[in-house]
């Protein structure tokens, strides 16, 4: 993997800057000597692009200082702001934080897969490992980075506090290694994983939520607790799926989470209790398909498919409910589960509870099982109306599947 040497980073927001400025003050000179409008501001992305690269989405910052330069060194020149200079000036922020966005999302998964990977590199690993610490300390960052997989290899407690010291390096590719190394090391490393989900550095953070769930020691739980309700996304999935690979220890605290937390901490406790599994998380992911907020619903029908057919039973009698958001949350649940769930459904459609039989209906029409055509054409002449309603409803979503 290409590193760059550790005492390269410090230089780039002046390289920035300075470039930034250079390329501002040479086009508005060029305009008072020539007259001519220089389009300097296409000169300024070759600026922009490589810091989204760098910043990710912090790059807007820059973005929205070299849009200031545009303006005022535009004001300067003309003596007006034009609705084109703000445009370009808009241009300038939108478009490094859209590639900032990009690099994100894709360094993530480039590195998710590399967390998993678990290689350390071609480099053949030292046996000592007062060597392999040692060598976490060398200016070359691919050295850090081969003693740290080399480290995780081992299975030394000793090299716990080391790597976790190099969950602060400068550079993020010797931090994940670090994390992952932490992860091999078992119960040993829980704390400083822990302690590393309290990082500014958001990779560091969802790293050390998968190392944590790897180790799957119940001393996490706590930490991963508090990851739910982190400010980024994704760490909060890793904490919630990590709590789910801890098991039947983190339970109780999920399901306490998902009806007494705040939004984003339901909503991530759904999301660990449909891995987890279980009669008593099917039980709390039904209630929770009342949950005022309705991201939080959404993501309860989503784990109650995730559990599937195991959760089939309980859907079932919840989907007699009158209020309209369990019922479409059920529907999509049964839609999630799909083929597992179609002859249970089809048996419910003779339920002698019409609400059911309704339910039912609904829910083989999300489902869209050619299957179920016959039970469906039989339920047109059921006694209730609202029954009818939707069995015809179900066979035209069918037809145009």
């Amino acid at each position: 993997m290409g590193m760059k040497p550790a005492g390269s980073t410090w230089s780039r927001p002046a390289v920035i800057v300075l470039t930034a400025v250079l390329i501002v003050l040479l086009g508005a000179i060029a305009r008072v000597l020539t007259g001519i409008d220089a389009a300097y501001t296409d000169l300024l992305y070759l600026v922009l692009i490589p810091t989204a690269y760098w910043y990710r989405r912090h790059a807007v910052y820059p973005g929205i200082l070299v849009a200031v330069l545009h303006i005022v060194a535009t004001y300067i020149v003309t003596g007006h702001v034009g609705a084109e200079t703000l445009v370009r000036a808009g241009m300038l922020i939108v478009i490094p934080y859209v590639l900032g966005y990009f690099f994100e999302v894709v360094g993530r998964r480039t590195e998710k897969k590399h967390f998993h990977a678990g290689e350390s590199g071609p480099v053949a690993c030292d046996r000592s490992t007062k060597r392999l610490i040692a060598r976490l300390s060398s200016r070359d960052p691919d050295t850090r980075y081969e003693a740290a997989g080399c480290l995780g290899n081992a299975g030394d407690p000793a090299a716990v506090l080391p790597l976790a010291a190099l969950l602060r390096d400068p550079e993020s590719g010797v931090r994940w290694k670090a994390a992952e190394a932490l992860g091999r090391l078992g119960s040993p490393a829980v704390e400083p994983l822990s302690g590393s989900l309290q990082s500014e550095d958001v990779d560091v953070r969802w790293m050390a939520a998968v190392a944590l769930g790897d180790i799957g020691d119940p001393a996490a739980v706590p930490a991963l607790a508090k990851a739910l309700d982190d400010d980024d996304a994704y760490v909060r999935s890793r904490a919630a799926l990590a709590l789910a690979a801890i098991g039947e220890p983190a339970r109780e605290m999920l399901i306490t989470g998902l009806s007494t937390g705040n939004a984003r901490v339901r909503g991530s406790a759904a999301l660990a209790l449909g891995r987890l599994g279980g009669e008593s998380a099917t039980g709390a992911l039904i209630d929770a398909l009342r949950d005022p907020d309705e991201e939080v619903r959404h993501r309860a029908a989503v784990a109650l498919g995730d559990i599937g057919e195991p959760a089939v039973p309980a859907l079932l009698s919840a989907i007699r409910a009158d209020e309209a958001d369990v019922r479409r949350g059920v529907t999509a649940a049964f839609g999630q589960i799909g083929k597992p769930a179609v002859a249970p459904l089809i048996a419910a459609l003779d339920d002698d509870d019409w609400r059911i039989r309704r339910g039912a209906a609904a829910a083989l029409g999300d489902i869209g099982d050619p299957g179920s055509v016959d039970a469906l054409i039989r339920a047109l002449d059921d006694a209730r109306e609202e029954v009818r309603e939707q069995a015809r409803k179900a066979l035209g979503s069918i037809r145009k599947t």
